[in-house]
């Protein structure tokens, strides 16, 4: 008897401190940064799923080169720092590879393109297409289909970016 009682009031005192602790852990007042994370964006393009109804798109990542967003374009670089370039406009935001072997893959190859459409770090503002192609005899096909490393890539843009951001403020 003694121990059911106990168990209870443990019980109740836990649900009680968990309340408490959530209800106000949603009340402390937000450092610059952290409000700055929230509204960056979302990696599922668009809104994605909105756990935040009611927000709007920030501009606080708004940084630009031209018309692009220069963290975007810095780290566009960074991350296809491993393929040479055939062309790179940090006015359009337009970057292109020539086509690269993968180390280890001497029959396989790729050619990134990216687009950097706004001033702001979203997924909206940035488009990476990648492509690949395979050797078939001594010869590279014409033909090439699109590669999931573009989404990949993309990603580690945002990422990238997000950081250059957050390292620059």
């Amino acid at each position: 008897m003694f121990n059911t009682m106990k168990i209870r009031f443990c019980s109740l005192l836990f649900l009680l401190l968990v309340y408490t602790t959530s209800s106000l852990a949603g009340d402390y007042p937000k450092s610059r940064v952290e409000k700055e994370t929230e509204e960056m964006g979302s990696l599922l393009q668009g809104e994605g799923v909105v756990f935040r109804p009611g927000k709007t798109k920030s501009i606080a990542t708004k940084s630009k080169i031209g018309s692009v967003n220069k963290y975007l374009y810095q780290a566009a670089l960074d991350v296809l720092d491993f393929a040479p370039l055939t062309s790179a406009d940090s006015m359009g935001g337009v970057i292109i590879t020539e086509w690269y072997n993968p180390k280890g893959q001497p029959n396989t190859q790729f050619k990134i393109n990216v687009f950097i459409k706004d001033e702001v770090i979203s997924s909206e503002a940035l488009n990476v297409k990648a492509y690949e192609r395979t050797k078939i005899g001594n010869k590279w096909s014409k033909d090439y289909k699109e590669s999931a490393i573009g989404g990949i890539l993309e990603d580690k843009i945002i990422r990238k970016a997000r950081a250059l951001y957050q390292a620059d403020k």
